[in-house]
């Protein structure tokens, strides 16, 4: 069980990663789609976004890592897999999700060895069962809550770190998330802010029996009031077409308590 951060610090995203290992020697693979000419690997992923998910008293933290492709690793050539995917991971409380987009969703990429099945597009691993080892390390820095339009403005301008931390409410469940600022819209003539970044995570309905299931890649904007619109990536189909592809088409308004913090 983890504790929401303390006010007076944010995600230090540069040095925070969902990190784990693959030790084929130990178990047989359960999220690989090919086979690999090594029995152990490492994997570091940084920080896209960190929420903290409170319901019943009990409070846990998940991150979302980076995206990267689908590859062979420790190959000479014909790294990337065909077909390729974006892949990402949601860790935290030893739970694991890997989220994988090909061109379309359910690709029909076979796990390996393909006895186990199609990968799924969202796959719930059990960390202890699928990994040799999962954790969810998260630094924290210093940082100056700002709330004055003119300061807010003045760090948009500068080169400095701007986090943001939106807090809301889900069906009784309180959900906090922490993130870079990455794109941002101001305006000294009209006083305003808003931002408009991502990937974020979104807690709506679930995709399975674990808490990590109702977590979904997605986008945020906000001008710092008490809302914010999230755009959550969700299995979309192309019109006149019977292929549904991943593409951030499911728009949701939640209110929300939004916070810059300068770092």
């Amino acid at each position: 069980m983890t504790t929401p951060p303390p006010p007076a610090t944010v995600c230090d995203f540069a040095r925070s990663f969902v990190r784990f290992r693959i030790d084929f020697a130990k178990g047989k693979p359960a999220t690989v789609s090919h086979t690999t000419p090594t029995t152990l690997n490492n994997v570091r992923m940084p920080l896209e976004c960190l929420a903290t998910v409170t319901a019943g008293g009990h409070s846990r933290q998940f991150g979302l890592a980076t995206s990267c492709k689908t590859e062979r690793v420790f190959v000479d050539r014909d790294i990337w897999l065909n077909p390729n995917g974006d892949m990402t991971a949601i860790a935290g409380d030893n739970q694991f999700l890997v989220l994988t987009r090909y061109d379309r969703a359910n690709k029909g990429v076979m796990l390996y060895p393909p006895s186990l099945g199609e990968k799924p597009d969202r796959q719930y691993a059990d960390p202890a069962k699928a990994l040799d080892s999962l954790s969810l390390d998260v630094r924290r820095r210093a940082a100056t809550r700002i709330d004055d339009i003119g300061a807010i403005l003045e760090a948009l301008r500068s080169d400095r770190e701007v986090t943001c931390r939106t807090d809301y409410r889900v069906e009784g469940t309180e959900v906090s998330i922490e993130y870079p600022v990455k794109t941002v819209n101001f305006s000294e003539r009209h006083d305003y802010y808003q931002v408009d970044t991502g990937p974020v995570l979104f807690f709506g309905e679930p995709t399975g029996p674990n808490l990590i299931e109702r977590l979904h890649p997605a986008f945020i904007a906000h001008l710092g009031r008490d809302w914010a619109e999230f755009i959550v990536s969700r299995p979309t189909p192309l019109e006149k077409l019977p292929v549904s592809v991943h593409h951030y088409s499911d728009s949701r308004r939640v209110e929300a308590k939004n916070s810059l913090w300068l770092i």
